[in-house]
């Protein structure tokens, strides 16, 4: 374990009777940033640890891309058409400035750094000189006629656990999260500003003077929506 590891791990080691290790011998279960190629080699059959060899490759955002856009180029951008149109400066800035001064000067963008989270840098803009020229980013086409519910934004955390990619298997947690903006969602560009409503971040949302917290898992009246049956059937409901 670390200094980061959250403490609903921490307390589910404890309970299955673990107890917490220094030493490099003597251990079989690792819970931590991801591993050096050296220490993966090293690994027993009794080792259990939580990243897959590789996994930074989908876990940061400008990897991702990458990944994503050698897929569309080798099986057809139809089949991988999910993803808004992205850019990695400033390796990517020419190609960027040359779509900008054709089409995308007359759209919304947002801009992300490529290895953060918890809304921390994110911003939409809509001028050139709202993007840094020397900072790594990663900018995408910004969805500016999202899903709502209540006429905010919202997004789904679904919970999955992958324990093995060859066979893949993958276990999905019935439970889920609806997490929701403070602000109604608005296309002014007047607007861009106001994180509240156009990022869904718990950690940023928490802070608005207008977030209601969840005290009962069942309320849908609140900024963050607890699903027990089928979350989706819950959004379907609601969307608009």
């Amino acid at each position: 374990m670390s200094n980061i590891t959250p403490n609903v791990v921490k307390n589910v080691i404890a309970r299955v009777g673990l107890t917490p290790s220094k030493k490099k011998k003597e251990w079989c279960g690792y819970w931590g940033k991801h591993m050096k190629a050296v220490s993966f080699r090293n690994l027993q059959p009794f080792h259990k640890v939580n990243h897959f060899p590789g996994t930074f490759e989908i876990g940061r955002k400008d990897k991702l891309w990458k990944n994503l856009h050698r897929s569309q180029l080798k099986y057809s951008k139809k089949e991988y058409d999910f993803i808004p149109l992205t850019f990695c400066l400033p390796t990517e800035w020419k190609t960027f400035k040359r779509y900008w001064d054709e089409h995308g000067h007359k759209s919304k963008w947002i801009i992300k750094p490529p290895a953060s989270a918890r809304g921390i840098g994110i911003k939409v803009i809509h001028k050139l000189n709202q993007i840094p020229k020397k900072r790594s980013i990663i900018i995408q086409k910004y969805l500016a006629s999202p899903y709502l519910i209540n006429e905010r934004k919202f997004d789904l955390r679904v919970y999955v656990y992958v324990s093995s990619y060859d066979p893949l298997r993958i276990y999905v947690y019935n439970n889920g999260l609806v997490r929701f903006a403070t602000s109604k969602y608005s296309h002014s560009s007047k607007s861009l500003s106001n994180r509240y409503a156009h990022l869904t971040n718990y950690s940023v949302n928490k802070n608005s003077d207008s977030y209601i917290k969840n005290e009962d898992e069942s309320s849908i009246d609140s900024h963050k929506w607890y699903s027990s049956v089928d979350i989706h059937r819950a959004v379907v409901t609601y969307v608009t």
